[in-house]
This record gives C-alpha cells, sequence and structure tokens, in this order.
C-alpha cells in the first residue's frame, strides 16, 4: 500500500505540473490553438531534438499522455475519491507546491496564510492520499505511473526507492503451507 501511495503522490505533483506548463496562455479566437500540444515528429530521449543544443532551451511541453494523466487525477480521482473541499484544496495546493515552488509558494506559507496547523495539513494530505489509494486498490483500478524522470526531483524527501519498489507477483514465506499451488505443497512435502 506504500508503494501505491507514493505512486498517487507522484501522479499528483505531476499533474500540478503538467497543468501548470500546458501553453494556454496565448490562446487566441485567430489561431487553431488548444489545450494539447502540437504533434512531435522526432523525440530524443524524451525532449526535443533541439533541447540543449548549442544554449537553445526548449520549455518543457507536457506529452498528451502526461495531459491524460493529469486529467485522470485532476478530475477523475480528485473528485471521486476526496470528499471534502476542504481536502481537495489542500492536496492541490500541496501538489502545486511540490511541482512549482516559485508560482505556488511554500506549503507552509500557504498553511500560514489559511491558518492551518502545518502539522494538521500534512496530516490530512496524507489522510487524503490515503483514501485515494485505498479507493484505487478497492476497485482495482489499472494505475499508469508517472514520467519518473521528471516527477522524482519534485517528490519531497521520501525513504523509497523508486528502483525498489515492488513488483512481486506471488510471495510467499518459508514455513507457510500452501493449499492453491499444488506443485508448492509438494515441494515442501519433500524437502
Amino acid at each position: 500500500m506504500a508503494d501505491l501511495i507514493m505512486i498517487v503522490k507522484a501522479r499528483f505533483i505531476e499533474a500540478a505540473d503538467t497543468i501548470a506548463n500546458m501553453d494556454v496562455g496565448k490562446l487566441r479566437p485567430s489561431k487553431e490553438r488548444s489545450l494539447w500540444p502540437a504533434y512531435q515528429t522526432d523525440d530524443v530521449g524524451g525532449h526535443h531534438p533541439g533541447y540543449g543544443i548549442n544554449g537553445n532551451h526548449v520549455p518543457y511541453r507536457p506529452s498528451s499522455k502526461a495531459i491524460s494523466r493529469a486529467e485522470e487525477v485532476m478530475y477523475g480521482w480528485l473528485l471521486d475519491y476526496v470528499d471534502e473541499d476542504r481536502s481537495r484544496r489542500l492536496l492541490g495546493q500541496w501538489a502545486a507546491c511540490q511541482a512549482t515552488p516559485r508560482r505556488a509558494g511554500s506549503f507552509r506559507s500557504f498553511c500560514k496564510k489559511n491558518g492551518i496547523s502545518r502539522s494538521t495539513a500534512d496530516r490530512r494530505v496524507d489522510e487524503a492520499f490515503k483514501a485515494v489509494a485505498a479507493a484505487i486498490f478497492k476497485n482495482a483500478q489499472s494505475l499508469q505511473g508517472p514520467n519518473w524522470s521528471r516527477v522524482m526531483p519534485m517528490m519531497p524527501n521520501s525513504r523509497m526507492d523508486e528502483g525498489k519498489m515492488a513488483t512481486v507477483t506471488r510471495w510467499m514465506a518459508d514455513d507457510a503451507k500452501p493449499m492453491h499451488i499444488p506443485e508448492m505443497l509438494e515441494r515442501q512435502k519433500a524437502a
């Protein structure tokens, strides 16, 4: 469950980052533009081919997959699995503060400005993430991971390493008595 909560937190941070980097500020009726990015023909390592070459800096443009994941988080999980508006606002602000601290400011200053104790806000955020993870687990939803190379630098310090995340499909203790896997039962009887 801890790995699931970490993925849910990462998806919220990715959604806040995606929304912050979508190019919607220059929408005009005279041009054909939308929330979705233009189709990129060449992709080198997840970046535009001109990225970083000769001092050129190409700003981050979220991919269509990142936008779809952000929509799932903000219009699906946040509305369906988080009950209170107060918790929704805390989750959204926490994710924005992690993803874009220069725009959103620090979570500490948000708590101070709204008269919420930081420890209480952190507890409410953790409870909301646990509720979202439990609902996803309960509904047996297919869960897509975020773009880890983009999200990990934004994640708060955690004791988990994404390289060590569980991928075990079947685990059994040495002294367990398997009833549903006959070949395991026979192997244990032989030993």
